[in-house]
């Protein structure tokens, strides 16, 4: 069953990190990942959300928690602890 992830964070500099997030485009279809959306603060425009589907949630878990992930996004400027949310649709 897919899991819907919700994952907010600050970051350094919206054009920066989107450059970054752009350049995984080709990793997350690898690994099964599909974007819904990414999502800009109305009162402050790094602080990013961006809305996914992957496969499972033990997929995501594996995902989320990887050391490749995280120095991705510090090299994009992710200067905030993720939040994440892990979501299964009921409806």
């Amino acid at each position: 069953m897919a899991t819907t992830i919700i994952n907010t964070h600050q970051v350094e500099n919206f054009e920066k990190w989107k450059e970054g997030f752009d350049a995984g485009a080709n990793m997350r279809k690898e690994l099964g990942i599909t974007i819904k959306g990414v999502f800009q603060s109305v009162e402050d425009e790094n602080h990013v959300t961006i809305v996914s589907e992957m496969p499972s949630p033990e997929i995501a878990k594996a995902i989320l928690s990887s050391p490749e992930l995280k120095a991705a996004g510090q090299r994009s400027g992710v200067i905030s602890a993720p939040e994440i949310k892990m979501l299964k649709q009921v409806i």
